[in-house]
């Protein structure tokens, strides 16, 4: 199973949930004839062969003006250019039709230049929209992110402000197993890319993307995983509150070892870490260094 899934975070503002009706099961996959601007949409790669001739499709079912002139639903296009640090490791991932590859971009003179790339770690699109996730620039205390906002990939409407996402169901069990991976990706610049649909105010989730480029400079959870305090714990386990983390037990037994993303704002994100009922240390984490500043110890 492929892993690494990290991304990048846009900012918007936040509609009044009150004021936005939640959706349904009939929240298809492909639901309009709207014609989009072909520059910076969303398109499926549906068939490549490396950076040569591929064939691509509007995200959720859109038409757009292809390289032909023709408006259509799918376009044929005579190269792809990826971003300069989409190396083969990248291209493999994005271009192998391993997974199910969903790139931004613009046509020029017949080839698709891809300016952000995600894919699938398994092929099969799901039944619903395709959606990207944001969260506020600041949090100020857990849990965070929060103001989290759906915006349908190419379409101008307002996005809707949902309360959570639910990973449940979702076709990755990595996200099922730790939904704060979808939490990082909401925070991050290039948000997170899932399809499904919006019930009462939470998104159900579907399908999940993982960031293939552009490569973010810093890592900020991973980092924090790495530097949190294990005591005689084997494995760091991340919460989304730190009063769900100090309550946590081992079903066999053994200490807890914790982490909580507390507090963020645009240049840093601040995590808690503890060890069973107890927190250890409070840090920072710069969102473009990855340096590490204490800022509390227990």
């Amino acid at each position: 199973m492929r892993a690494s899934y990290l991304s990048f975070l846009a900012l918007a503002l936040v509609p009044t949930l009150g004021c936005v009706e939640a959706m349904d099961d009939s929240d298809d996959f492909g639901e309009t004839e709207a014609e989009i601007a072909s520059a910076g949409a969303w398109y499926h790669l549906d068939a490549t062969s490396g950076l040569g001739a591929a064939t691509v499709s509007v995200v959720n079912g859109y038409k757009v003006k292809c390289p032909s002139g023709a408006t259509a639903k799918t376009c044929q296009v005579s190269a792809l250019v990826v971003p300069a640090d989409c190396n083969w490791e990248c291209q493999d991932g994005l271009l192998g039709m391993q997974g199910e590859a969903v790139v931004k971009g613009h046509f020029d003179h017949g080839a698709l230049v891809i300016e952000a790339g995600l894919d699938t770690w398994r092929t099969g699109l799901g039944s619903y929209s395709v959606y990207r996730v944001t969260a506020a620039a600041t949090c100020a205390a857990d849990p965070c992110p929060h103001a989290l906002q759906a915006q349908k990939l190419n379409i101008a409407s307002a996005p809707v402000a949902i309360t959570k996402v639910d990973f449940t169901r979702a076709d990755d069990v990595n996200y099922q197993l730790d939904p704060t991976r979808g939490d990082d990706q909401a925070s991050s610049a290039a948000g997170l890319l899932v399809s499904g649909r919006i019930v009462s105010h939470v998104f159900k989730a579907d399908r999940v993307w993982r960031l293939e480029t552009p490569k973010p400079l810093c890592e900020p959870q991973l980092v924090a995983r790495a530097h949190a305090y294990l005591g005689d714990a084997t494995d760091i386990v991340q919460y989304r509150t730190v009063y769900e983390a100090e309550r946590a037990t081992d079903p066999n037994g053994g200490s807890v070892a914790w982490l909580v993303r507390t507090g963020e704002n645009p240049t840093t994100v601040t995590f808690t870490s503890g060890l069973n009922d107890l927190w250890v240390e409070r840090f920072d984490i710069d969102k473009t260094t990855c340096a590490i500043t204490t800022t509390a110890e227990h």
